[in-house]
């Protein structure tokens, strides 16, 4: 569909030449800006200035409002880990739309502990909770946040990580946590390009200057894993484009990382060269100059930058990719491995989204992912390596368990 605009009184397209000069003038003016995807309902957007160029993002919670066509559907937050955290950890003003961040891991440190442990825990911080996020529900929001998790065929060799990184900041610059903006504590490595190295040096430089400044204070990376290598009886995790600030980990903190990581490292590796790995973690600054991990996340993703978290899943959005699908991953945030989420949502089969649901094993459909299933507002299909996916702009039931899950 062509993306439709009423703003200043008139209609313009999402493809129009002079479209953030019109933006400029309304942002300027603090108008607001109505998607026409649905022509019968108000949908408001609003309008952030960020890195020189004027950005339209939705409501909270008005994702799943508009067409499933639409560049700013999202899909309802009952399919995904989204449902537990909003209006709990994630606090969306519609006011102003900024949104409050609460952290279930700190951003500072008492002086008495000058040198704690990283990864201080064998088991996983992630629980069942959605009153605060932890690093990896932190990074799924992000991720949801800055439209990562969308796809459309377009986007084909596209997404580099400057343009993840571009797009990480912008979902950034309307949060905050621990009462101060999210981008002044977070961390995300611009490209290195070898002409521009001191230049991208001092700006990395300045972007550290809470950490350099004091060994009690601490920030957020979020970047690409390029390497875990031995060091002299440690290891140490090196970043790409920040090849000369490796996070250094001492025998036993290697051994708690590679014990609680093992999973997402093991399909990490057995992507070979066709996708990435992208940590997120809270860091200090050592004596030395050397950087410690503390509390940390892992997250595969493919070589679109979609994140998935099981073999199964790779071959779904692989499949949906390669067949040219329009869709939106859903991200786990806080949920346990156990809790049922959609692992994608397909925005091409017409009028109502469909939910994809990945068939576990030959056991049967488990009590909670039967109450998903029931849930109103999307088809949902349970989905299993080998079977086709639904058809583009097919007219399915909303809602309910359609006649050929039992197949699945």
């Amino acid at each position: 569909m062509i993306q439709r605009y009423r703003v200043l009184g008139k209609v313009v397209t999402g493809g129009q030449d002079d479209l953030q000069a019109v933006l400029g003038a309304a942002y300027a003016r603090k108008e607001r800006v109505l998607c026409e995807c649905r022509r019968h309902e108000e949908l408001p957007l609003y309008i952030s200035h960020r890195h020189d160029r004027y950005v339209l993002a939705r409501w909270p919670g008005s994702g799943a409002r508009h067409a499933t066509a639409c560049d700013h559907y999202e899909a309802p937050d009952f399919l995904t880990g989204m449902a537990q955290v909003r209006g709990n950890a994630v606090i969306d003003d519609e006011d102003s739309g900024e949104t409050t961040l609460k952290l279930a891991f700190p951003l500072s440190r008492g002086a008495a502990r000058l040198a704690p442990a990283a990864l201080t825990n064998d088991k996983p911080t992630v629980k069942s909770t959605g009153q605060k996020l932890s690093m990896r529900g932190l990074l799924h929001v992000l991720w949801d946040r800055a439209e990562l998790t969308h796809w459309h065929p377009k986007m084909a060799g596209k997404r580099s990580w400057f343009v993840v990184r571009r797009a990480l900041l912008e979902a950034a610059a309307s949060c905050k946590a621990k009462q101060e903006a999210l981008p002044h504590v977070l961390f995300v490595p611009e490209t290195f390009r070898l002409e521009d190295k001191e230049d991208l040096r001092a700006r990395r430089r300045a972007a550290l200057e809470r950490v350099y400044r004091s060994r009690d204070e601490l920030m957020v990376v979020v970047g690409e894993i390029k390497e875990i290598a031995p060091a002299h009886g440690a290891e140490r995790i090196v970043l790409r484009h920040v090849g000369d600030m490796p996070f250094v980990m001492d025998p036993d903190m290697a051994r708690r990382f590679h014990k609680r990581f093992a999973g997402e490292l093991a399909l990490w590796q057995a992507q070979g060269n066709q996708g990435h790995l992208v940590v997120a973690g809270s860091f200090a600054r050592r004596r030395q100059g050397t950087f410690d991990l503390i509390e940390v996340a892992l997250m595969p993703v493919t070589g679109e930058w979609l994140p998935y978290e099981s073999s199964d899943e790779q071959y779904l959005l692989a499949k949906a990719v390669a067949e040219k699908r329009r869709f939106v991953k859903g991200m786990r945030v806080n949920l346990d491995a156990s809790a049922p989420i959609a692992s994608l949502v397909l925005k091409d089969t017409g009028e109502d989204a469909t939910a994809i649901h990945i068939h576990d094993g030959d056991t049967e459909t488990s009590e909670p992912l039967e109450a998903l299933l029931a849930c109103e507002g999307v088809t949902h299909m349970v989905w299993k390596e080998g079977e086709p996916l639904p058809p583009r702009g097919s007219r399915r039931r909303t809602g309910g368990i359609p006649s050929d899950r039992a197949a699945a």
